[in-house]
Protein backbone atom coordinates (compact mmCIF):
# COMPACT_ATOMS: atom_id res chain seq x y z
CA UNK A 1 0.00 0.00 0.00
CA UNK A 2 2.88 2.29 1.30
CA UNK A 3 4.77 2.04 -1.87
CA UNK A 4 1.54 1.92 -4.17
CA UNK A 5 0.90 5.69 -2.74
CA UNK A 6 4.25 6.82 -3.47
CA UNK A 7 4.12 5.43 -7.15
CA UNK A 8 0.58 7.66 -7.59
CA UNK A 9 2.66 10.62 -5.78
CA UNK A 10 5.54 9.87 -8.02
CA UNK A 11 3.12 10.04 -11.28
CA UNK A 12 1.27 13.01 -9.76
CA UNK A 13 4.47 14.75 -9.47
CA UNK A 14 5.98 13.50 -12.79
CA UNK A 15 2.56 15.18 -14.68
CA UNK A 16 2.78 18.49 -13.00
CA UNK A 17 5.98 18.86 -13.99
CA UNK A 18 5.34 19.42 -18.21
CA UNK A 19 5.31 22.29 -18.51
CA UNK A 20 7.48 23.99 -15.46
CA UNK A 21 6.86 28.03 -15.33
CA UNK A 22 10.41 29.47 -14.88
CA UNK A 23 8.60 31.90 -12.20
CA UNK A 24 5.45 32.28 -9.99
CA UNK A 25 3.23 34.80 -9.50
CA UNK A 26 1.59 34.77 -6.24
CA UNK A 27 -0.86 37.48 -4.71
CA UNK A 28 -2.51 37.73 -1.18
CA UNK A 29 -5.44 39.38 -0.12
CA UNK A 30 -4.72 40.39 3.82
CA UNK A 31 -7.66 41.15 6.33
CA UNK A 32 -4.91 43.31 8.58
CA UNK A 33 -2.45 44.75 6.95
CA UNK A 34 -0.92 47.42 9.59
CA UNK A 35 2.43 47.43 10.35
CA UNK A 36 2.49 43.78 8.68
CA UNK A 37 5.59 42.55 6.65
CA UNK A 38 4.89 39.58 4.11
CA UNK A 39 7.76 37.65 2.79
CA UNK A 40 7.79 34.30 0.76
CA UNK A 41 10.36 31.13 -0.51
CA UNK A 42 10.49 28.69 -2.60
CA UNK A 43 11.41 25.63 -0.91
CA UNK A 44 14.11 23.09 -2.06
CA UNK A 45 16.17 25.70 -3.68
CA UNK A 46 18.80 27.81 -2.13
CA UNK A 47 17.27 30.94 -2.94
CA UNK A 48 16.91 34.07 -0.18
CA UNK A 49 13.17 35.21 0.81
CA UNK A 50 11.54 37.82 -1.24
CA UNK A 51 9.64 41.00 0.35
CA UNK A 52 6.09 40.88 -0.84
CA UNK A 53 5.07 44.56 -2.06
CA UNK A 54 1.79 45.89 -0.80
CA UNK A 55 -1.37 48.22 -2.06
CA UNK A 56 -3.96 48.55 -0.36
CA UNK A 57 -5.18 45.11 1.35
CA UNK A 58 -3.05 43.02 -1.32
CA UNK A 59 0.28 41.50 -0.89
CA UNK A 60 2.15 40.52 -4.36
CA UNK A 61 5.85 39.18 -5.27
CA UNK A 62 7.17 37.60 -8.41
CA UNK A 63 9.79 34.69 -7.64
CA UNK A 64 11.77 31.94 -8.40
CA UNK A 65 9.40 28.49 -8.73
CA UNK A 66 9.65 25.52 -6.35
CA UNK A 67 10.76 22.63 -7.69
CA UNK A 68 8.08 20.70 -5.80
CA UNK A 69 5.66 23.98 -5.70
CA UNK A 70 5.97 24.40 -2.05
CA UNK A 71 6.58 28.01 -0.36
CA UNK A 72 7.24 29.33 3.35
CA UNK A 73 4.79 32.10 3.41
CA UNK A 74 6.27 34.30 6.15
CA UNK A 75 4.45 37.21 8.28
CA UNK A 76 5.76 39.40 10.87
CA UNK A 77 3.70 41.94 12.88
CA UNK A 78 4.58 43.33 15.69
CA UNK A 79 7.62 40.89 16.59
CA UNK A 80 5.24 37.90 16.30
CA UNK A 81 6.59 35.58 13.23
CA UNK A 82 3.70 32.95 11.02
CA UNK A 83 5.17 30.91 8.82
CA UNK A 84 3.19 29.31 6.98
CA UNK A 85 3.81 26.50 3.84
CA UNK A 86 1.88 27.26 0.47
CA UNK A 87 1.25 25.56 -2.49
CA UNK A 88 1.51 26.23 -6.00
CA UNK A 89 1.60 23.38 -8.50
CA UNK A 90 4.55 24.17 -10.45
CA UNK A 91 2.84 23.52 -13.89
CA UNK A 92 0.67 27.31 -12.83
CA UNK A 93 2.44 30.62 -13.18
CA UNK A 94 -0.25 32.16 -10.99
CA UNK A 95 -2.04 31.66 -7.58
CA UNK A 96 -4.38 33.95 -5.57
CA UNK A 97 -5.41 33.70 -2.15
CA UNK A 98 -7.63 35.46 0.63
CA UNK A 99 -5.45 35.31 4.16
CA UNK A 100 -7.32 35.75 7.60
CA UNK A 101 -5.35 36.50 10.63
CA UNK A 102 -7.00 36.12 14.13
CA UNK A 103 -6.18 35.83 17.95
CA UNK A 104 -3.33 33.69 19.05
CA UNK A 105 -2.00 33.42 15.64
CA UNK A 106 -4.83 31.68 13.71
CA UNK A 107 -4.70 31.70 9.88
CA UNK A 108 -7.52 31.38 7.66
CA UNK A 109 -6.52 30.59 3.75
CA UNK A 110 -9.31 31.00 1.10
CA UNK A 111 -8.42 30.09 -2.27
CA UNK A 112 -7.78 26.09 -2.71
CA UNK A 113 -8.35 23.36 -1.10
CA UNK A 114 -4.85 22.49 -1.09
CA UNK A 115 -3.53 25.61 1.06
CA UNK A 116 -6.68 25.93 3.41
CA UNK A 117 -5.68 22.34 4.40
CA UNK A 118 -2.19 23.46 5.16
CA UNK A 119 -3.49 26.58 6.99
CA UNK A 120 -5.60 23.93 8.85
CA UNK A 121 -2.81 21.66 9.94
CA UNK A 122 -0.61 25.13 11.18
CA UNK A 123 -3.94 25.79 13.24
CA UNK A 124 -4.17 22.24 14.90
CA UNK A 125 -0.82 22.31 15.33
CA UNK A 126 -0.19 25.54 17.41
CA UNK A 127 -3.32 24.09 19.38
CA UNK A 128 -1.32 20.95 19.98
CA UNK A 129 1.91 22.71 20.77
CA UNK A 130 -0.14 25.10 23.69
CA UNK A 131 -2.01 21.96 24.81
CA UNK A 132 1.23 20.39 25.51
CA UNK A 133 2.50 23.37 27.68
CA UNK A 134 -0.45 22.82 29.54
CA UNK A 135 0.19 22.86 33.39
CA UNK A 136 -2.76 19.84 33.37
CA UNK A 137 -1.03 18.02 30.23
CA UNK A 138 -0.60 14.27 30.83
CA UNK A 139 2.97 14.16 28.97
CA UNK A 140 3.69 10.31 30.61
CA UNK A 141 2.17 8.87 27.44
CA UNK A 142 2.77 9.75 23.60
CA UNK A 143 -0.89 10.29 22.71
CA UNK A 144 -0.35 14.09 23.17
CA UNK A 145 2.56 14.15 20.88
CA UNK A 146 0.66 11.36 18.38
CA UNK A 147 -2.40 14.02 17.87
CA UNK A 148 0.00 15.71 15.53
CA UNK A 149 -0.21 12.38 13.16
CA UNK A 150 -3.59 12.03 14.24
CA UNK A 151 -4.94 15.67 13.22
CA UNK A 152 -3.17 15.47 9.69
CA UNK A 153 -5.20 12.79 8.79
CA UNK A 154 -7.89 14.08 10.07
CA UNK A 155 -7.34 17.43 7.60
CA UNK A 156 -7.17 15.06 4.98
CA UNK A 157 -10.34 13.81 5.28
CA UNK A 158 -11.95 17.09 5.09
CA UNK A 159 -9.91 18.32 2.55
CA UNK A 160 -9.89 17.13 -1.23
CA UNK A 161 -5.97 17.77 -1.70
CA UNK A 162 -3.94 16.63 -4.80
CA UNK A 163 -1.37 14.11 -3.91
CA UNK A 164 2.32 16.58 -3.42
CA UNK A 165 -0.31 17.98 -0.68
CA UNK A 166 -1.53 14.98 1.04
CA UNK A 167 2.26 13.51 1.83
CA UNK A 168 3.45 17.01 2.88
CA UNK A 169 0.83 17.18 5.42
CA UNK A 170 1.38 13.13 6.50
CA UNK A 171 5.09 13.35 6.50
CA UNK A 172 4.13 17.59 8.86
CA UNK A 173 2.41 15.35 11.42
CA UNK A 174 5.44 13.10 12.26
CA UNK A 175 8.13 15.88 12.26
CA UNK A 176 5.83 18.04 14.12
CA UNK A 177 5.75 14.89 17.09
CA UNK A 178 9.27 14.07 16.60
CA UNK A 179 10.14 18.18 16.83
CA UNK A 180 8.32 18.47 20.10
CA UNK A 181 9.28 15.32 21.91
CA UNK A 182 12.38 17.52 22.74
CA UNK A 183 9.55 20.17 24.60
CA UNK A 184 8.10 17.15 26.21
CA UNK A 185 11.83 16.09 27.54
CA UNK A 186 12.40 19.10 29.08
CA UNK A 187 9.49 19.86 30.69
CA UNK A 188 9.40 16.49 32.19
CA UNK A 189 13.49 16.74 32.87
CA UNK A 190 14.19 13.50 32.12
CA UNK A 191 17.26 12.40 30.44
CA UNK A 192 16.63 10.40 26.97
CA UNK A 193 17.13 6.82 29.03
CA UNK A 194 14.58 8.11 31.58
CA UNK A 195 11.91 8.76 29.31
CA UNK A 196 8.44 6.84 29.81
CA UNK A 197 8.39 6.26 25.63
CA UNK A 198 10.83 6.85 22.99
CA UNK A 199 10.30 9.08 19.69
CA UNK A 200 10.76 5.11 18.05
CA UNK A 201 6.97 4.89 19.58
CA UNK A 202 6.37 7.83 17.59
CA UNK A 203 5.57 6.47 14.76
CA UNK A 204 6.71 3.67 12.34
CA UNK A 205 10.04 2.75 10.58
CA UNK A 206 11.55 6.07 9.18
CA UNK A 207 11.47 4.84 5.89
CA UNK A 208 8.02 4.18 5.49
CA UNK A 209 7.15 7.26 6.16
CA UNK A 210 9.84 9.70 4.68
CA UNK A 211 10.84 8.25 1.27
CA UNK A 212 9.45 10.86 -0.75
CA UNK A 213 11.14 14.06 -2.16
CA UNK A 214 8.86 15.93 0.10
CA UNK A 215 10.53 14.83 3.14
CA UNK A 216 13.64 16.78 1.92
CA UNK A 217 12.30 19.86 2.41
CA UNK A 218 11.83 19.50 5.89
CA UNK A 219 15.14 20.42 8.02
CA UNK A 220 14.47 17.87 10.75
CA UNK A 221 14.17 15.16 8.84
CA UNK A 222 18.03 14.31 8.08
CA UNK A 223 18.09 14.20 11.84
CA UNK A 224 15.45 12.07 11.60
CA UNK A 225 16.89 9.10 9.31
CA UNK A 226 19.83 9.88 10.82
CA UNK A 227 18.73 8.55 13.90
CA UNK A 228 16.98 5.59 12.45
CA UNK A 229 20.26 4.25 11.27
CA UNK A 230 21.71 1.14 13.27
CA UNK A 231 24.88 1.84 13.45
CA UNK A 232 25.82 5.33 12.40
CA UNK A 233 29.92 4.98 13.97
CA UNK A 234 30.64 3.03 10.88
CA UNK A 235 30.74 5.15 7.41
CA UNK A 236 29.80 2.07 5.32
CA UNK A 237 27.70 0.87 6.86
CA UNK A 238 25.23 4.08 7.54
CA UNK A 239 25.28 4.66 3.53
CA UNK A 240 24.50 0.61 2.97
CA UNK A 241 21.78 1.29 5.30
CA UNK A 242 20.09 4.68 3.37
CA UNK A 243 20.58 2.62 -0.09
CA UNK A 244 18.71 -0.21 1.52
CA UNK A 245 16.02 1.28 2.64
CA UNK A 246 15.41 4.73 0.66
CA UNK A 247 14.50 5.04 -2.82
CA UNK A 248 14.04 8.79 -3.70
CA UNK A 249 17.38 10.12 -4.87
CA UNK A 250 16.80 13.90 -3.42
CA UNK A 251 16.79 12.91 -0.08
CA UNK A 252 19.38 10.00 -0.28
CA UNK A 253 22.10 12.74 -1.39
CA UNK A 254 21.00 14.91 0.93
CA UNK A 255 20.80 12.38 4.25
CA UNK A 256 24.56 10.77 2.48
CA UNK A 257 25.89 13.95 2.94
CA UNK A 258 24.11 14.93 6.42
CA UNK A 259 26.14 11.37 7.27
CA UNK A 260 29.20 12.66 5.99
CA UNK A 261 28.93 15.99 7.89
CA UNK A 262 28.35 14.12 11.24
CA UNK A 263 31.15 12.16 10.66
CA UNK A 264 33.31 15.21 9.99
CA UNK A 265 32.40 16.58 13.22
CA UNK A 266 32.40 13.95 15.61
CA UNK A 267 35.20 11.39 14.36
CA UNK A 268 38.30 11.55 17.13
CA UNK A 269 41.11 12.89 14.91
CA UNK A 270 43.78 11.67 17.44
CA UNK A 271 43.07 8.03 16.98
CA UNK A 272 43.49 6.71 13.27
CA UNK A 273 43.59 10.17 11.35
CA UNK A 274 44.35 8.88 8.13
CA UNK A 275 42.12 5.85 8.09
CA UNK A 276 39.40 7.71 9.02
CA UNK A 277 40.68 10.47 6.16
CA UNK A 278 41.16 7.11 3.55
CA UNK A 279 37.50 5.76 4.42
CA UNK A 280 35.85 9.02 3.61
CA UNK A 281 37.53 9.92 0.26
CA UNK A 282 36.74 6.13 -0.80
CA UNK A 283 33.21 7.41 0.37
CA UNK A 284 32.69 10.30 -1.65
CA UNK A 285 33.81 8.67 -4.46
CA UNK A 286 31.58 6.01 -4.23
CA UNK A 287 28.30 8.03 -3.03
CA UNK A 288 29.19 10.87 -4.90
CA UNK A 289 29.11 13.35 -1.92
CA UNK A 290 30.18 16.98 -1.70
CA UNK A 291 33.65 17.19 -1.84
CA UNK A 292 33.87 19.61 0.98
CA UNK A 293 33.30 16.98 3.64
CA UNK A 294 36.98 15.18 2.88
CA UNK A 295 38.32 18.82 2.80
CA UNK A 296 37.01 19.96 5.92
CA UNK A 297 38.66 16.59 7.59
CA UNK A 298 41.70 16.55 6.12
CA UNK A 299 41.66 20.16 7.61
CA UNK A 300 41.43 18.94 11.03
CA UNK A 301 44.77 17.04 11.18
CA UNK A 302 45.86 20.10 13.26
CA UNK A 303 44.21 18.23 16.23
CA UNK A 304 46.59 15.21 16.43
CA UNK A 305 49.24 15.26 18.81
CA UNK A 306 52.77 16.44 17.33
CA UNK A 307 51.11 18.23 14.40
CA UNK A 308 52.89 21.85 14.10
CA UNK A 309 50.40 25.00 15.04
CA UNK A 310 48.27 25.34 12.20
CA UNK A 311 49.49 27.39 8.87
CA UNK A 312 47.74 30.51 8.08
CA UNK A 313 46.00 31.45 11.30
CA UNK A 314 46.42 35.05 11.57
CA UNK A 315 46.93 36.44 15.25
CA UNK A 316 47.09 39.86 15.94
CA UNK A 317 47.97 41.97 19.15
CA UNK A 318 45.90 44.99 20.28
CA UNK A 319 47.67 46.81 18.54
CA UNK A 320 47.07 45.50 15.54
CA UNK A 321 50.37 44.05 15.05
CA UNK A 322 50.68 40.47 13.43
CA UNK A 323 52.06 37.66 15.81
CA UNK A 324 53.76 34.65 14.45
CA UNK A 325 53.05 31.42 17.08
CA UNK A 326 56.85 30.26 15.79
CA UNK A 327 57.07 33.55 18.51
CA UNK A 328 56.54 31.14 21.22
CA UNK A 329 59.24 28.38 20.13
CA UNK A 330 61.33 27.00 22.98
CA UNK A 331 58.44 26.90 25.70
CA UNK A 332 55.52 24.74 26.25
CA UNK A 333 52.45 27.19 25.65
CA UNK A 334 49.42 26.90 27.18
CA UNK A 335 46.57 28.47 25.23
CA UNK A 336 42.95 30.00 26.20
CA UNK A 337 40.47 30.31 23.64
CA UNK A 338 37.95 32.94 24.61
CA UNK A 339 35.45 35.39 23.44
CA UNK A 340 34.13 38.12 25.41
CA UNK A 341 30.26 37.28 25.18
CA UNK A 342 31.41 33.45 26.91
CA UNK A 343 30.17 33.45 30.27
CA UNK A 344 32.37 30.46 31.10
CA UNK A 345 35.18 31.99 29.22
CA UNK A 346 34.67 34.73 31.88
CA UNK A 347 34.82 32.45 35.10
CA UNK A 348 38.21 30.83 33.84
CA UNK A 349 39.82 34.70 33.82
CA UNK A 350 40.20 35.14 37.58
CA UNK A 351 41.88 31.31 37.96
CA UNK A 352 44.10 32.07 35.01
CA UNK A 353 45.71 35.18 36.36
CA UNK A 354 46.03 33.20 39.94
CA UNK A 355 47.64 30.29 37.82
CA UNK A 356 49.94 32.74 35.76
CA UNK A 357 51.52 34.65 39.26
CA UNK A 358 51.95 31.33 41.12
CA UNK A 359 53.12 28.93 38.53
CA UNK A 360 57.26 28.34 39.11
CA UNK A 361 57.77 26.46 36.25
CA UNK A 362 59.13 29.45 33.63
CA UNK A 363 58.91 27.07 30.58
CA UNK A 364 55.36 27.59 30.43
CA UNK A 365 54.08 30.95 28.54
CA UNK A 366 50.42 31.80 28.81
CA UNK A 367 48.60 32.70 25.56
CA UNK A 368 44.95 34.10 25.15
CA UNK A 369 43.21 34.21 21.98
CA UNK A 370 39.69 35.65 21.65
CA UNK A 371 37.50 34.90 18.45
CA UNK A 372 35.44 37.56 18.92
CA UNK A 373 34.36 39.15 15.82
CA UNK A 374 34.45 42.82 16.92
CA UNK A 375 37.63 43.55 18.22
CA UNK A 376 36.54 46.50 20.22
CA UNK A 377 34.24 44.35 22.02
CA UNK A 378 37.54 42.33 22.47
CA UNK A 379 40.13 45.08 24.02
CA UNK A 380 36.97 46.08 26.11
CA UNK A 381 36.74 43.18 28.16
CA UNK A 382 40.32 42.98 28.42
CA UNK A 383 40.12 46.48 30.05
CA UNK A 384 37.21 45.40 32.53
CA UNK A 385 38.64 42.04 33.77
CA UNK A 386 42.41 43.61 33.76
CA UNK A 387 43.84 41.23 31.23
CA UNK A 388 48.11 41.20 30.31
CA UNK A 389 50.46 39.32 28.91
CA UNK A 390 50.29 37.24 25.77
CA UNK A 391 46.54 38.59 24.56
CA UNK A 392 45.99 37.83 20.81
CA UNK A 393 42.89 38.46 18.80
CA UNK A 394 42.10 36.00 15.90
CA UNK A 395 40.00 38.00 13.65
CA UNK A 396 37.74 35.22 11.78
CA UNK A 397 38.05 32.41 14.33
CA UNK A 398 40.16 30.22 12.16
CA UNK A 399 41.59 28.71 15.13
CA UNK A 400 38.75 27.41 16.07
CA UNK A 401 37.98 25.71 12.58
CA UNK A 402 41.38 24.75 11.97
CA UNK A 403 40.89 22.69 15.77
CA UNK A 404 38.16 21.74 15.71
CA UNK A 405 36.97 23.40 18.41
CA UNK A 406 33.35 22.76 19.09
CA UNK A 407 32.76 25.07 22.34
CA UNK A 408 34.41 27.61 24.56
CA UNK A 409 36.72 28.21 26.64
CA UNK A 410 38.89 25.31 25.03
CA UNK A 411 42.40 25.07 26.27
CA UNK A 412 45.49 22.88 24.16
CA UNK A 413 49.23 22.71 25.05
CA UNK A 414 51.84 22.91 22.64
CA UNK A 415 55.55 22.14 23.07
CA UNK A 416 58.80 24.27 22.64
CA UNK A 417 58.85 22.90 18.65
CA UNK A 418 55.43 24.17 18.39
CA UNK A 419 53.92 20.68 18.02
CA UNK A 420 50.24 20.03 19.71
CA UNK A 421 51.61 18.24 23.02
CA UNK A 422 47.95 18.27 24.80
CA UNK A 423 44.12 18.51 22.83
CA UNK A 424 41.61 20.05 24.95
CA UNK A 425 43.92 20.44 28.65
CA UNK A 426 42.60 20.86 31.87
CA UNK A 427 41.05 24.79 32.54
CA UNK A 428 42.33 26.71 35.20
CA UNK A 429 39.59 26.07 37.21
CA UNK A 430 39.87 22.40 37.79
CA UNK A 431 43.32 23.43 40.05
CA UNK A 432 46.21 21.25 41.40
CA UNK A 433 45.80 18.71 38.69
CA UNK A 434 46.39 21.27 35.96
CA UNK A 435 49.54 22.77 38.21
CA UNK A 436 51.19 19.70 38.58
CA UNK A 437 50.96 18.84 34.44
CA UNK A 438 51.78 22.55 33.95
CA UNK A 439 54.84 22.01 36.59
CA UNK A 440 55.99 19.08 35.05
CA UNK A 441 56.73 20.15 31.95
CA UNK A 442 60.58 20.66 31.16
Amino acid sequence: MKKLMFAVLAASMAACTAPVCESVEVALTVNDTIGRKMMIAPMGVDANSTMMTINDNRYCATLETSPLGFYHLVSVKENAQIILPYYVPVNKGKSASQITFGERARVDLDGSQDNEALAAYLNAYAQTSRAIWSPNADLTTPDLLKSYITKADSILKVYRCSEPVKEYLRIWGYVSAYEDYASVQRILKLKTGDMPYSRADLMAQSHSVFNSPIAALFPSTLNIVYAGIPNKSDLNSAFDYVAQHYTDTTLIKKVNNYIAGRYVSSYDYRNEFDKGLENLQAATERYNLDPLHAENFAKRRATVPGQLFPEGIVLQDRDGNVVDFSAFRGKYVYIDMWASWCVPCLREVPELQKLEKTLKNKKVEFVSISIDANQDAWKKKMDEKNMHGNQLWNPKGTLGTALNVKGIPFFAIYDPEGKLYMYGAPRPSQGQGLVELLEGLK
